[in-house]
């Protein structure tokens, strides 16, 4: 098999992060939520604009927040009540090593070392980096559970409190105190005062 060939075959299982819907808004009775993807897609872009203001290297936040979730395609988007009951938590970062196993040797490497270090930043040993995807996950979360509330969806207080609680950037704390008290829909609405 070929380095294409192989670098093709993780593009494909990255893939199904596409399809993948992140699982604790069905308890929050969200129909159909958003995907891993699409989550990771936003994160990225915030993990960006957090790092910008706060002195970090963005491009290098950025590609953590688009990476950090890639093991949840062996995984799945397992919620914190499905959690308890798990006998055995395997670290994000050797699924991560298991996925990248054939990927050429840098590529791989590469790979296992953004999601290691973007999990990193729950311990105290940490690159400024890695707190800005880590805050970008969490705003990430809040400023979805502000968009579902938005569209109807009641239960999302208890999304919103714990994600507060989470963020510990300067950045990031400023943004979600924006996100807490800018209407969702202000974005476009504005459009129409104009």
């Amino acid at each position: 098999m070929s380095d294409a060939d192989r670098i093709v075959e993780f593009v494909y299982e990255v893939g199904q992060l596409k399809r993948l819907p992140r699982a604790g808004w069905l308890f929050a009775g969200v129909q159909h939520p958003e995907t891993v993807a699409a989550h990771s897609f936003r994160v990225g872009v915030l993990a960006f604009a957090i790092a910008v203001q706060e002195g970090a290297n963005p491009d290098r936040a950025a590609t953590l927040g688009l990476f950090h979730d890639v093991p949840e395609t062996r995984l799945g988007d397992i919620p914190y009540v499905g959690k308890l009951y798990l006998d055995v938590k395997v670290p994000p970062e050797a699924v991560a090593r298991d996925q990248v196993r054939h990927l050429p040797a840098p590529l791989a490497a590469h790979v296992e070392a953004l999601v290691a270090e973007h999990e990193a930043a729950k311990d105290l040993d940490h690159t400024p980096e890695a707190r800005c995807s880590r805050d970008a996950d969490k705003l990430e979360l809040l400023v979805q559970a502000r968009e579902y509330q938005a569209a109807g969806i009641s239960k999302m207080e208890r999304f919103i409190q714990t994600m507060q609680e989470s963020v510990v950037t300067d950045t990031g704390r400023a943004l979600m105190d924006s996100a807490l008290r800018i209407a969702p829909t202000e974005w476009w609405e504005a459009f129409g005062r104009r």
